[in-house]
């Protein structure tokens, strides 16, 4: 989980290191094409940070807010809806 901090770092790290107009990479200054590179990386280490955690290599199940349902109402099979609760059709 330790790469989750690159992207942070490579944000935090623009002004100190990037804070420069020259060399223009591709046209355009050099301070933007580091927040472009950054912002294109940041994905690809979120995902292999996903990949390597252990729970998603073990195939867990990922819990879902909308699946607590208070009273366990959900797990028996029941009816949800206006019909089940008595309201209005």
């Amino acid at each position: 989980m330790w790469l989750l901090v690159v992207p942070g770092v490579l944000y935090c790290a623009a002004p100190v290191v990037a804070n420069s107009i020259e060399p223009r990479i591709l046209g355009v200054p050099f301070l933007l094409a580091w927040i472009i590179m950054a912002t294109v990386v940041s994905p690809v280490i979120i995902w292999v940070a996903a990949r390597l955690d252990p729970a998603y290599r073990a195939d867990a199940i990922e819990p879902i807010p909308a699946d607590d349902v208070p009273g366990g109402a959900a797990e028996g099979g029941e009816e949800r809806g206006p019909a089940a609760t008595g309201g209005p059709a």
